[in-house]
């Protein structure tokens, strides 16, 4: 049995290890969160540490602060990327506009963050 303390420091040591997915997936089947009760813990500044889309971005580099700024009560996120000790020079913003399937259903891309305070 897995617990999300395995799955976050697999994601701070090894954020391309390959078990990463079967713990997430497990952990996701697990866990009973609920979007309409829950979805107030999603709330803030996430980093990305793995995905597993094909996406380019979306992949973890230890050279790129990959920020997720989420806003679930209004679904609205924002993707910041730039380089990673660099505070205000360049980098990129992309709108995320979040869409709600239903309470358990979240897709086939599984995303790994972890929270920044």
């Amino acid at each position: 049995m897995y617990s999300e303390d395995d799955l976050l420091n697999l994601l701070l040591k090894s954020p391309n290890s390959e078990s990463i997915i079967t713990i997430a997936e497990r952990l996701e089947i697990d866990h009973n969160f609920s979007f309409s009760k829950d979805r107030n813990d999603l709330k803030g500044v996430w980093e990305l540490r793995w995905s597993s889309s094909n996406s380019p971005f979306l992949k973890y580099s230890p050279f790129i602060d990959n920020l997720q700024i989420l806003d679930p009560l209004n679904l609205n996120g924002l993707n910041l990327l730039k380089p990673r000790g660099i505070e205000s020079i360049i980098g990129t913003g992309i709108l995320i506009r979040l869409n709600y399937i239903n309470e358990k259903n979240w897709g086939k891309i599984y995303t790994c963050w972890c929270y920044r305070s």
